[in-house]
Parts: structure tokens; C-alpha cells; sequence
């Protein structure tokens, strides 16, 4: 006997759903503070600076979805991650944009490879809807980063007298004290 029309579509539908399922792990929650967990210190082996990968990455990674608007250093399983946020385009069940400056995607990446490690959709912040301004890529350039130090460790767009701007936390790799800055 046929199978109907209606029958075929739910159970290629439902096939699609759990196909997908585990086509991303979960992201953890971050942690409430910048270096929270650090395991003594903020600068992994080997790691990966910001100012070295961020003009490159959008480009080449399924981590980031288009224009970078945070990043954050933590101590995730026994090792550190790149928490990274950027802006990303939706797509409607026909595969047409829609235009929704609040979608976002948030992924985790290895500090050496920039290898992803899990990635998901985010809402973003009014500060992160606002790509005026300078880019991740510049405001790294402009932040003084060096090896061996100072290391950003966090950058996040904020709203400072209704204008956003990048917030930066760095960490002098010596001492790992953390100091805050902020670039237009």
C-alpha cells in the first residue's frame, strides 16, 4: 500500500530533525568573570593571539558567522577555548535571508588550532548589533597586544554613552593581573 504524501514529508521531516541533532555540541554557559578558573595563569602554551587570528578567521572558519563582536579566553575541561561571538545571517524554512541584526553565533575554539569545538545560535547584545565602528581585527591592533605580554583575554562591545565601543581585558602574562581598556 502507498504510502500518503503527508506521512512521507512528517517522517522525512522528523528523519531531518534527528539527523541534525547532534550536528553541534551544547556551549556551555561562560564563566561570570574574565579569568575565572584560570589554572594560575592566563596565557596557554602555544596559544593563538587574537591580534594574529582575528583579520583571517572570519573567512576561514565555521566557528564565526561574519563580523567578529566578542571574544573571551577560558579554562574549559582541563584546557583553554576562544569563546567567540559574531554576528551570522538567519534563514527562513526556504533558505531566504531574513534581515534580523540580533542573530548571532557563539562558538568554542582550540587555543592552538582554532579547531571548533561546539557552536550554536546567540542573541546579540545592542552593542553587538552595531557593527560601526572599528573591527575586532583593528581594535586588537590598536590594544597593544605583544608577546610575551600583555594577552587580551576578553573583548566585548558595549555600550558606553549610548555609542558602542570595544571593551578590553588584557592580562600581563608576568603577573596575570588583569587590566580593562576601552577603544572606540
Amino acid at each position: 500500500m502507498p504510502t500518503p504524501p503527508r506521512l512521507r514529508a512528517s517522517a522525512l521531516v522528523l528523519a531531518g530533525i534527528l539527523a541534525c541533532a547532534g550536528c553541534s555540541a551544547a556551549i556551555p554557559s561562560p564563566p561570570a568573570a574574565v579569568g575565572d578558573d584560570f589554572p594560575g595563569t592566563c596565557l596557554p602554551s602555544e596559544v593563538s593571539w587574537p591580534s594574529d587570528f582575528l583579520e583571517s578567521l572570519p573567512g576561514e572558519s565555521e566557528a564565526i558567522g561574519g563580523a567578529i563582536v566578542g571574544l573571551r579566553l577560558e579554562w574549559l575541561d582541563d584546557d583553554f577555548a576562544w569563546r567567540l561571538r559574531s554576528a551570522d545571517t538567519r534563514e527562513d524554512t526556504f533558505g531566504e535571508r531574513v534581515d534580523d541584526p540580533s542573530f548571532g553565533r557563539e562558538s568554542l575554539v582550540d587555543v592552538r588550532t582554532l579547531e571548533v569545538l561546539s557552536t550554536g545560535e546567540t542573541e546579540l547584545t545592542e552593542a553587538e548589533q552595531q557593527l560601526n565602528g572599528s573591527s575586532a581585527y583593528t581594535a586588537a591592533q590598536l590594544s597593544g597586544e605583544e608577546y610575551p605580554s600583555p594577552l587580551i583575554v576578553e573583548m566585548a562591545r558595549v555600550m558606553d554613552d549610548g555609542a558602542p565601543v570595544w571593551q578590553l581585558t588584557m592580562c600581563d602574562t608576568a603577573t596575570n593581573e588583569l587590566t580593562v581598556t576601552t577603544l572606540n
